[in-house]
């Protein structure tokens, strides 16, 4: 009976625009089915309840972002990947860890429960904002080469180089955030609250641990930022500090 709300837009865009029904429709059952084969994936850990299947998840899931960003972002895979990767998974897996055992009252940080959708909501973020960054830093060095260059030549250390370009990745991560940070009570947090309502979480507890996750999914898209300019800096230089 709920698929049968989707008779609404779906005759809208038939009275209205056919070609964008299909586009819909595809949009719809990959929904579907992603959301389907995360339950399923996410009740056989709740239900072998096993931190070293937690951990093969998180490896395989951020292995999935790392491609997802490394694609969007127009990177070299073969250069890039294993940097993403590791920017992500030092991201995602420090600060989840951090909150479930240090910030959140849970009796058990590894449980499937809390384990999942916190790692989850921490990977997401950080994916989509190391996107944004690391596109803008690749951009910045290829459409200000000379400047890099001109730093060089001028006596600077490496790092004293690269710093302005760095400086317009972390704006691309942070500014984005900062200004949604005013809108996030109006769309994003009540469904996040309503989440944790639903699980049974007092509303002074849930209002606290929605400002938890959301100041580490800040802080973790900063450290995989940082970690994987890091671990690039050989892919995009070479050894003389060269642009590749």
């Amino acid at each position: 009976m709920a698929l049968l709300l989707l008779a609404i837009p779906a005759g809208a865009l038939y009275l209205m625009d056919k070609p964008s029904l299909r586009t819909f429709a595809v949009a719809v059952v990959r929904m579907v089915a992603q959301v389907l084969l995360l339950c399923l994936v996410v009740w056989g850990m709740i239900r072998f309840d096993s931190a070293l299947a937690n951990l093969i998840w998180l490896l395989l899931s951020v292995a999935v972002a790392a491609l997802v960003a490394t694609h969007r972002g127009r990177l070299n895979a073969k250069k890039f990947l294993p940097s993403v990767y590791c920017g992500l998974l030092v991201g995602t897996l420090s600060v989840g860890l951090y909150l479930l055992y240090l910030v959140i009252p849970v009796r058990n940080g590894m449980d499937p429960r809390w384990f999942v959708p916190v790692m989850y909501l921490l990977m997401g973020h950080t994916t989509t904002m190391l996107i944004r960054g690391v596109s803008a830093y690749h951009t910045a060095l290829k459409a200000d080469e000379q400047q890099y260059e001109f730093l060089r030549g001028n006596g600077v250390t490496h790092f004293q180089a690269v710093k302005p370009f760095v400086r317009r990745a972390l704006l691309a991560v942070i500014s984005p955030t900062a200004a949604n940070l005013s809108v996030m009570g109006l769309y994003a947090m009540p469904l996040l609250l309503c989440g944790i309502f639903i699980g049974g979480v007092a509303p002074i507890n849930a209002f606290a641990v929605m400002l938890m996750l959301t100041f580490g999914c800040v802080a973790a898209s900063v450290i995989a930022l940082f970690v994987t300019f890091w671990l690039a800096d050989r892919c995009i230089f070479d050894k003389y500090g060269k642009l590749v």
